[in-house]
């Protein structure tokens, strides 16, 4: 059976996978809540254009 040694860089490398597993799990959620804003708005977009328009 293999012994392992924990020194600080391994604790750090561990540590700074968990942290890059947070960040990406947080820029999945926020993409995901990116595109779902503009789903929401995309059928109201073209009319605030045109309005726009008749304005200017």
């Amino acid at each position: 059976m293999k012994t392992m040694q924990v020194t600080p860089m391994a604790v750090a490398k561990y540590e700074g996978k968990e942290s890059v597993k947070k960040f990406a799990k947080a820029a999945k959620k926020f993409f995901a809540a990116t595109v779902r804003f503009f789903i929401v708005i995309s059928p109201a977009y073209p009319q605030y254009v045109e309005s726009m328009r008749k304005k200017g």
